[in-house]
This record gives C-alpha cells, structure tokens and sequence, in this order.
C-alpha cells in the first residue's frame, strides 16, 4: 500500500526541536528505535542534534564522574508539588505563580534542554547561548529563555531516551506507539522503571543546583501517571487547573500548526495531517479519563483543583488559600508573588475560531471534564 507524504514543508529550518541537547547516547537509541529514518529533507535537523549530542555527552561523562555519587545519595526532601492539566489549559501560568516563591525553584529551559549537563554549565551555558531562543515561545507570547520554567518533560524524553510521548513529534509514523508514555499503560516493566529513575535523577540535579528547594513540577502528560507519581513520592502536594474544554482544544490545535512542523523526523502523511483533529482528540480522551479516575488516590489534603478563569485576576486570593491548604508559608510569599504580578503585565491570548461545530465535536469527545468539572457546551 503506497503512503501518500505531504509536498510541502512549514518550518524546514527551525531548531527548534524538543530532542535537541539529547546526550549521544539517548539520541542513538531513539534514532535505533526508528530503524535510522530520518526524511532526506530533514537530515539536517538529525546532523544538528547529532553535532551537539557529542560534546553534550562528552560534558555529561564529566558531570556524572564530578556530581554522581552526591546525586545518588540525595534525599529529595521537601518532596515536589506537580502541576497537573492538558496542554493549554493555564499551567504554565500556574507554574510560574508557584515557581516565583524564593522557597521554591523549577526545571528550567536551560536545565529542560541539556538535563545531563546543566549542573556543571548552568552558569556558563546561558550565558555563551543567550542569543540562541526567541523573546518568545513561537506558538504564543509567552516570554521565553534559558531561565524561564519549562516542562520536565522536555528532558525526560532525553534522559529515557525516548519515552515520552513528545517523541511522536520527531516520528510520527510511529505516533500510537509512543502514546503508550502518556501514562505509561501498555509499555513494559523496565520501561516505567527507567522513566521513574529518570525523573527522580532530574529532581534530585535540580534540587542540588538550588540548595535543596522544593521542585515545582509541571508535565501535562503526568496528568495521565498519578500512580507512578505516588510511587515515587507519597506525599507529594498537586495542584490541577482545569480550562473550558473548547478553549483548550482550539489551543492545542493552534499550538500543534506549529509545533509539530518544528520537530519532525519524518515527512508526515497527507492523512496525519489531515487528521490532527481526531489525534487531538484521542490523546484528551486518555489524558482526561487517567486523571478524573486517578486523582481520587491522591491523599485529599494533598490535591487541590481550580478553574483557569477563577485563577486569572485572582492570582493572590486563589495561590494564597492553596498555600494555607497546604501548611507553607503564604505570609512570606504573598509580597513577593504581588511584586511578580505587577511586573507581568496583562496576557494577551491567542485569538482563536471557536464555532457551533468545534463546540458540539469537543462536547461530545471530552465529555468527561464537562460532567466531571461542570462546564457549559459555550466558553
């Protein structure tokens, strides 16, 4: 059966991609796992990774001879605070509202980027590539830099060498596959192990880079792994932040125009693209049926959930009741966190097409967040 590719190309020569930064080694094997198919027209996006893939891993040797021993016997105490919710829908707002607190610190885009090297560059490395990111993310306006928050996903795709769902973006033929690491249901033994040690490795780096300050972690996919979360960490605190179900899937349409021209490996087939909607859509379906039915084992104290539209302009009233929910310490933070607010500015959104049809499809595919959270069929 002969696949029909696409003829034309958006985004031949962003790097912008989420894998690069890899150590060689991660790079190889997920390159292995795709049989080395990499399209003729994206061979330069593969030198590129793989140029900066070798002296990454060279520096990684060193780090891991310098810092491993200290890494390996760290006890990740305060335990983390994870940020929960699908793509678009305010949690990296969230992630900067709890991130700003000077007790606190997070992955960032710099350690997000080079997760095997950053405790031995983190001050050089920004700094020799402070010209190399845009002002802001290129999907939205988002301020953008190496010391900005960014998902810890972005480097667990790197440090599991491949296990992320994010890899799909590279290969999208193999797209159902790698879904599986949405949470983690269908994929092997050894492979939920290596993403467990893989995320508590980056936690420990981060909290040895800062101090030891409690890690505030924000994935959208570990939405869908409350278990292996638990697993790992039993009293962690989680805060989910929910959005209008339209909203956020008209965003993550607009979103995915972009980011996913920026990190593919593969030519995308006429029908891949054609049927980025229903894809969209199936990966909701997972992600929201893992966390409507999994939150529920999170110890009640230690979960707290809000609407993006009861967050927004109420930043102070909304933190401070989930800092005193929580026992920390909101009179130390509240000055600081009013300072930050003020210095942010009004958010200008995307403006995006939200018709009777988008409202009935979204209506009836995510159903679940309307019944569960109460939402009407409009925003």
């Amino acid at each position: 059966m002969t696949v029909q590719r696409v003829a034309e190309i958006e985004d031949r020569w962003s790097q912008d991609q989420l894998v690069a930064g890899a150590g060689l080694s991660s790079w190889l094997r997920i390159l292995s796992d795709n049989q080395w198919r990499v399209d003729a027209a994206y061979l330069h996006r593969a030198a590129w990774i793989t140029g900066l893939a070798a002296p990454t891993s060279a520096i990684g040797a060193v780090e891991r001879a310098m810092w491993g021993k200290r890494v390996a016997e760290y006890q990740v105490d305060p335990t983390p605070i994870f940020l929960l919710g699908h793509w678009r829908s305010g949690t990296t707002h969230l992630h900067n509202l709890f991130g700003r607190d000077p007790a606190h610190t997070y992955s960032t885009v710099y350690q997000a980027v080079f997760p095997e090297i950053f405790l031995s560059t983190g001050k050089l490395g920004p700094k020799l590539l402070k010209n190399a990111l845009t002002e802001t993310r290129t999907y939205d306006a988002v301020k953008q830099g190496w010391h900005e928050a960014a998902e810890d996903e972005i480097a667990l795709m790197k440090l599991t060498g491949g296990l992320s769902f994010y890899t799909a973006l590279l290969f999208p033929d193999r797209a159902q596959e790698y879904e599986r690491y949405i949470d983690f249901h269908g994929a092997t033994d050894e492979e939920r192990q290596r993403f467990k040690d893989a995320l508590l490795l980056f936690i420990k780096k981060i909290m040895l880079a800062t101090g030891g300050k409690r890690v505030v972690v924000k994935s959208c996919a570990h939405s869908a792994r409350i278990p292996m979360l638990l697993e790992l960490f039993p009293n962690a605190r989680f805060v989910h932040v929910h959005r209008h179900p339209a909203r956020v899937f008209a965003s993550m349409m607009h979103m995915r125009a972009k980011v996913d021209w920026e990190n593919f490996m593969h030519r995308p087939t006429v029908d891949f693209i054609a049927d980025r909607r229903e894809h969209t859509a199936l990966i909701g379906e997972r992600l929201f049926s893992r966390l409507v039915q999994d939150r529920a084992i999170i110890p009640p104290e230690n979960l707290v959930e809000i609407g993006y539209d009861e967050l927004c302009g109420h930043e102070l009233d909304v933190i401070g009741g989930i800092y005193k929910r929580f026992g920390m310490d909101w009179d130390s933070y509240e000055p600081v966190l009013a300072d930050y607010l003020k210095g942010v500015g009004e958010y200008k959104v995307n403006k995006l097409n939200i018709d009777d049809e988008l409202l009935d499809f979204v209506r009836d595919r995510w159903s679940i967040m309307y019944d569960t959270y109460g939402y009407g069929r409009t925003e």
